[in-house]
């Protein structure tokens, strides 16, 4: 078997103007091409079986890539023609389809017009999208082939684009209509202002029915009135690409001009200066969050705490939905939603049986570890992949057959549920191996608590070994993680805080992030092995709550001293109606005026204070009424009065002077009497 030193020694003789780039997955070669850009030409994968390599198809005619083995069942942006080296003879009879590929980057010389190849990309992107989205799996994470993240994900007439197909296990509205944040793609535009064009999908039961282009930078995004409906396209005849498409094509690369480029940085700068008390804001809250960890924002309701929250989430993690997380308490939430708990799940025979399933919080402390790790080994999923394909393509009369640790012969069929791939042997009734099993005993777990055909999952994971280039596992080292992760509980308040919590309490604590803080949890006697809990330095954790729901006296002491509470003030927060684009700017003077007088008369009303300040949001309404303050009184902020001031002394008499005050449209002037 070909060593592989000895394939980079005959490869970098073969190409030595080709640039290596080494990545923990793989390592690839790159060309120069005549726009001067460096683009990957060929991919590289060192298994055990061989020496897996990737290079372009689209260069290729049909006889050449008949020698190919068989190309995956997602696809590659680039890269798809898949070739296993295992000797000498095998890189010989590459080695001219792979200076085909070197030549296609280097000389630009590929047999496809810059539309045929859109037409692919689209197609493909859809038939993954359609996955992801669908409802039957919109529970379950799938992967494409590589590196979805790394970027570019591929290049097209010298653009070079990202791939986003995942960030959340669940896809736009139950309904599977609407349109969706992800999946999408997209290029960079500006490298000053991390400005780019994305094209984000339209999508109706479930299925991509069409795309939206749209302009997005830093805290803000722009739709460019631009749809593009998928049956228009044609995509699925083997047509030329027609006009609509290329019209898409033609539109979506026109803001890569120079031009375009200057007017859109004119455009974000602008947006900064205009929203420059915006960004203090969000900054000196950002500070406080780094600084003490957890962070409560206080104040009346509608003064913007939620947004706020969302806001300083999205500027630490650049805004990266991966990275922040989100739940509301209310009086029935408990320790199980938010930190583990048993729930009732079905087993691999259909039977339904409890089990300990980590709750919102604990699930989101697990990510932010991972983006901690470093290096290790663990090419379990791409192994377990192949064979589970494997087995599936056997006849369900038919079995697929391994050998068991003792010789014997296993005769395996594939089955999926709840999200679940596994195998079990034919015409039994009790033999499962399900992926997590096989993936828990490759980590050195029991497949199951008990350990019960372990023996089996064993032969499983030498047959993956032998035949799918399943490595060693080598568990990754945890290094500190520039990576913040922002969990924000809205209406914290709400729930009993100490209850929710629970031991956490201790682990929340600044000064005990980290493994310093780990806790055993309340159902850690029922993990497979004992395993403590705790939260990670790169977790961060916002609260907000309404004064006037409950009083702060609701934290315990222990749990209030653990926190840094901020009062987000209604004054403060008008600047809410400059950001909505349906609110009049003309109106803004006059709202300014009316909030800000019967906010100073609730004020001054015996038994009230700044607690019970009305907030701007409540005026977020205005565009949708018209303007007209009467209906807004009448319809949202007389009946919140009156509940202010039920069973209060002169009831009636009160409200009147807080109308006076809503309606007087020049704002109230005080003298200091001292």
């Amino acid at each position: 078997m070909m060593k592989k030193e000895e394939f980079l020694d005959l490869f970098k003789e073969e190409f030595p103007e080709a640039s290596e780039n080494v990545t923990h997955s793989y390592t690839s070669f790159q060309a120069q091409n005549n726009r001067g850009e460096f683009q990957n030409f060929i991919e590289i994968h060192f298994q055990k079986k061989g020496i897996k390599i990737f290079i372009l198809s689209r260069v290729l005619n049909n006889e050449e890539l008949s020698i190919f083995d068989k190309k995956p069942s997602s696809f590659r942006w680039s890269l798809d023609a898949e070739y296993l080296v295992v000797n000498h003879s095998d890189f010989e009879k590459i080695l001219p389809m792979i200076k085909k590929s070197y030549d296609g980057i280097k000389e630009g010389n590929i047999p496809q017009t810059v539309y045929e190849e859109f037409k692919i990309i689209l197609s493909k992107f859809i038939k993954q999208a359609n996955i992801n989205i669908n409802k039957s799996s919109k529970n379950r994470r799938t992967k494409l082939e590589g590196q979805v993240r790394d970027y570019p994900a591929f290049e097209l007439d010298g653009i070079k684009y990202k791939v986003q197909m995942f960030a959340y296990p669940s896809y736009g509205p139950t309904s599977g209509s609407g349109i969706s944040k992800i999946p999408y793609f997209g290029y960079k535009i500006s490298d000053r202002e991390n400005c780019w064009i994305n094209v984000r999908t339209r999508f109706h039961k479930f299925q991509v029915i069409g795309f939206d282009l749209e302009m997005w930078y830093p805290n803000k995004k722009q739709g460019l009135n631009k749809y593009f409906p998928i049956k228009e396209l044609e995509l699925e005849t083997k047509k030329e690409p027609n006009e609509k498409l290329k019209t898409f094509y033609d539109t979506l690369i026109s803001y890569k001009q120079n031009q375009v480029e200057v007017d859109i940085i004119e455009e974000i700068n602008q947006d900064k200066t205009d929203n420059l008390e915006d960004e203090i804001i969000y900054s000196e809250l950002s500070k406080k969050l780094l600084y003490s960890h957890n962070l409560i924002l206080r104040g009346a309701p509608g003064t913007g705490k939620t947004y706020l929250a969302k806001q300083i989430a999205r500027e630490l993690t650049d805004d990266n939905e991966e990275q922040i997380g989100f739940v509301q308490f209310h009086p029935s939430y408990d320790y199980t939603d938010f930190v583990e708990g048993l729930r009732p799940v079905k087993d691999d025979s259909g039977d339904i049986k409890f089990e300990i399933k980590s709750g919102i919080f604990k699930t989101f402390c697990e990510k932010a570890k991972i983006a901690s790790q470093t290096g290790g080994q663990d090419n379990f999923e791409e192994a377990w992949k192949a064979f589970f394909e494997a087995v599936s393509e056997v006849d369900e009369d038919d079995s697929y057959v391994i050998s068991s640790l003792r010789g014997k012969s296993m005769h395996l069929q594939a089955y999926e549920r709840g999200g679940m791939t596994g195998v079990t042997e034919k015409d039994s009734s009790s033999n499962f191996y399900n992926k997590a099993q096989c993936y828990n005993l490759y980590k050195g777990k029991p497949g199951v608590p008990q350990g019960g055909f372990d023996n089996y999952r064993r032969a499983i994971l030498n047959h993956l070994k032998e035949k799918f280039g399943l490595e060693d596992f080598i568990p990754p080292t945890e290094t500190t993680s520039d990576k913040k992760f922002v969990f924000i509980i809205d209406e914290i308040n709400r729930g009993e805080i100490s209850k929710i919590f629970g031991e956490l309490f201790f682990s929340i604590d600044p000064g005990y992030r980290g493994e310093d803080g780990a806790v055993s949890t309340q159902y850690a006697n029922m993990h497979q092995e004992e395993e403590k809990f705790y939260i990670p330095e790169n977790v961060y954790i916002i609260g907000t709550m309404n004064d006037i729901d409950r009083s702060v006296d609701s934290f315990d002491f222990a749990m209030r001293r653990r926190f840094r509470f901020v009062e987000i003030k209604a004054a403060d927060s008008m600047v809410m109606w400059e950001r909505d684009k349906n609110f009049d700017n003309d109106q803004i003077s006059e709202a300014r005026t009316r909030l800000t007088n019967l906010n100073q008369a609730i004020e001054n009303t015996p038994e009230l204070d700044s607690n019970y300040h009305i907030g701007p949001s409540y005026f977020l309404k205005l565009p949708e009424l018209d303007y007209d303050y009467e209906i807004l009184w009448q319809d949202y902020l007389q009946p919140l009065l009156e509940e202010y001031l039920r069973g209060t002394f002169e009831e009636a008499e009160r409200l009147r002077e807080l109308k006076a005050a809503y309606d007087r449209l020049e704002e109230e002037t005080h003298v200091d009497e001292g």
